[in-house]
Formats: structure tokens, sequence, C-alpha cells
């Protein structure tokens, strides 16, 4: 096996702060930086990371989804080598939808939209987003720009992924990745705005990521965001992976050193025979970071042409 044919795949979580774009683009570039001195090929960020998720009924204003846009484009150059999954709502026809984007060595590949809407406890999310309908599919314009949005799969480096976000992956029968393992992916991910709950990281590590790698007979990686950020709410942080039904790494919640970046045992996976041999990895480049992220990291062999697919 020729070194060169490595992929890693990482989770990173920061802590952001509604309306506090300075904030939110510095940690989320920190954090992409932090993955590329680690060679991470794929990086997911937590969802609704761009804007923060306690934006409220900011959500329904046309201003913040195009904000979020311009502001997207000051990460895009950030992501050359590397393909970055970074959560955002996008707006379309009045109507809000909340969106993780897809940015692959400096070009979108598409935003997928969010199929399941918590409203329950402390969510209130049908206030203020549309559930996008199950494999519906669609462009749009956005400033110019032309993007497919919508229940897509993604293929990079030979790896099929999509999308379970947050309360889509609590939905039982209706849980995306269904369908998404009918279409052959390797890799789900979730990025998540879980509100801390005594013995919910547990709940995390069983329901969603070791139950839903084992129905969907792939690899899991859920992404949760970190801090205090929306009100009452606190984010633990946590970045779970799984696969085949089985654990594999889990980080310790509850990280606010802005100075700290602590990397997870890497996972080898070949996709032909979807094992895996664990790797220790090193934390050289990654002291001293402005920012409060946590990454974990899984490889992947094999690599053809970055794209989306419907």
């Amino acid at each position: 096996m020729s070194l060169n044919r490595i992929q890693k795949i990482g989770g990173a979580t920061v802590n952001q702060i509604p309306f506090d774009w300075k904030n939110n683009v510095t940690n989320i570039i920190s954090a992409i930086e932090a993955a590329k001195r680690e060679s991470v090929s794929i990086l997911c960020l937590p969802e609704l990371c761009l804007t923060g998720y306690g934006c409220e009924d900011v959500f329904l204003s046309d201003w913040l989804s195009a904000k979020a846009w311009v502001q997207l484009q000051e990460i895009i150059p950030h992501c050359e080598n590397i393909t970055v999954c970074i959560g955002l709502p996008i707006r379309m026809d009045g109507i809000t939808y909340n969106g993780a984007s897809v940015i692959s060595n400096k070009k979108m590949l598409g935003i997928t939209l969010k199929q399941n809407l918590a409203r329950d406890g402390v969510h209130y999310e049908p206030r203020w987003f549309d559930a996008w309908p199950s494999s519906l599919v669609k462009e749009i314009v956005v400033q110019g720009e032309t993007v497919s949005v919508g229940d897509l799969i993604y293929e990079v480096s030979g790896i099929k992924f999509g999308f379970e976000i947050c309360e889509d992956a609590w939905r039982k029968e209706k849980r995306p990745g269904y369908k998404l393992c009918e279409r052959g992916v390797d890799l789900i991910f979730n990025p998540s705005a879980s509100h801390f709950a005594m013995g919910k990281s547990e709940l995390r590590e069983k329901e969603v990521v070791i139950d839903g790698s084992a129905k969907f007979n792939c690899a899991y990686v859920f992404v949760n965001l970190l801090g205090n950020e929306a009100g009452r709410m606190i984010y633990d942080g946590d970045i779970i992976f799984g696969q085949n039904g089985k654990l594999l790494k889990s980080t310790t919640g509850f990280l606010f050193n802005r100075s700290t970046c602590t990397t997870a045992k890497s996972i080898l996976i070949s996709p032909s025979s979807q094992k895996f041999t664990e790797v220790p990895i090193t934390k050289n480049g990654t002291k001293n970071l402005p920012v409060q992220l946590r990454l974990g990291c899984m490889i992947i062999l094999e690599k053809v042409k970055q794209r989306a697919l419907y």
C-alpha cells in the first residue's frame, strides 16, 4: 500500500456565537487549517456553524442567509486540497432550509438540506425552517452561482458519502440513512447542534452512531457544536466515530481551552473490504491554535474525481 493513497476523514467542533461573523469565520478557518496540517481529506463541521444555531427568528429574514453566503466566500479559498462540510441556512422563495454545504478543493459540490426538524423540548425548528422532501434535488442560483441542493450524495477520493443532519438521525424509520444505504454510501456525516443533557452522549453513541452504522452498513461520523451560544442550551462538542455497529472512537466532551486541538486515533478503511485497522497519529502542528476545536480522524483508501451525485 502506497502512503499517497491514504486519505483521512475528520470532524471538528467549534465554539460559535450567533451573528458574530468574525468569530465564526475565524474558528472555521482555524479548524480547516488544523485539519490540513493533519493531512485530512474530508472535514465535517457542526450544524449551522457559520451563523450559529441560536439566530432564532432572524433565520426568517432574507438577510441572514445572504450574509452567510457572503461569509462562506471568505472560507472557500482556504479549502484548497481538502473537502469541507459547513453548516449554514439557505433561503429559497421566501422559505429557509437548514443546510450542510460541501466544498471540495475550493469548489462548491452542493448543499444537503435537513429533512426532519426538531420540535420538542427546547427546539422550535419548524418555526424557522421547512423540512426538505426526501429524494428531491434541484438547482438554485445564489448570488449568481448555480448550486445543487437537496437530498444529495457526494463522491470524493473514491468514497461516497451523505448526511443525516442532527434530528434526521433520531427519526427512526424516517432516517435519511435508509435511502443513503440504498444509494451505496460508504460514509454518513451527522453535523449537529444537539444540546447537552445527562446521558445524551451515550444515547448518541448507541442510537445514532452504533445503530446507524449497523443498519446502513457504513462508517458514521457525528460532530456536535461546542459551548453556550443559544441561550439556555449548552453544546458539548462530541465527536463520535462508528462503523458497521462498532463504536470506533468517542472524544471527551466539554473542551473550552481556546489553544487546544486534540486528534483522535486514526482508523484505516478499505472500501473494497470495509475493514478497519487502527493507526496511531501524532499531534504535530496542532498546538496553540486560536480556536476551540477538536479533531477526530479516519483514513480512507483510493482516489477518484470529486463530484456530487444525484
